[in-house]
């Protein structure tokens, strides 16, 4: 049997599922980002920051960190999930990015979200992103890493 590359679409692939979390305190910033095929194939990454960052632009790194990974894949099906009322609400258009560093971070977002086909962005409740942010909070203490969890410093 072989598969006609004219009739298998994106969606008969199925989406890839992308959950992001950003994460910053006093002492360290990062994100954790939790990206998974179709199959259940999963791929954790944690990115630490050697600079500060408000809430609201860890969360913004970590988009931004989950669709360059999904870019460098060539995944042309995903669904984004994060737990940012403001992020999300800005990026959908719902909310308008007021203040300049905001306003650059979603301009940026934007033009990653282009490079992908087709994207979803969903808000979802922190009970539901548990996943993600365990991992964003692994920057803290980076020494209780699992071999299995990329780790990158900025």
């Amino acid at each position: 049997m072989s598969i006609d590359p004219v009739t298998n679409t994106d969606q008969d692939l199925g989406a890839w599922a992308l959950k992001v979390d950003g994460s910053s305190t006093n002492e360290r910033s990062g994100v954790g980002l939790i990206l998974k095929s179709p199959e259940g194939f999963t791929i954790q990454t944690i990115i630490s920051f050697g600079f500060s960052t408000t809430n609201n632009q860890a969360e913004y790194e970590a988009l931004i960190a989950g669709l360059k990974l999904a870019k460098a894949l060539r995944i042309r099906n995903l669904k984004i999930y994060s737990d940012s009322h403001i992020v999300v609400k800005q990026t959908n258009g719902e909310y308008i990015a007021n203040y300049p560093v905001l306003a650059k971070y979603q301009a940026l977002l934007q033009s990653y979200l282009a490079l992908i086909p087709k994207t979803q962005v969903t808000q979802i409740c922190r009970e539901e992103n548990l996943e993600a942010d365990t991992v964003s909070k692994l920057v803290q203490n980076s020494s209780d890493l699992d071999c299995s969890v990329y780790f990158e410093e900025l």
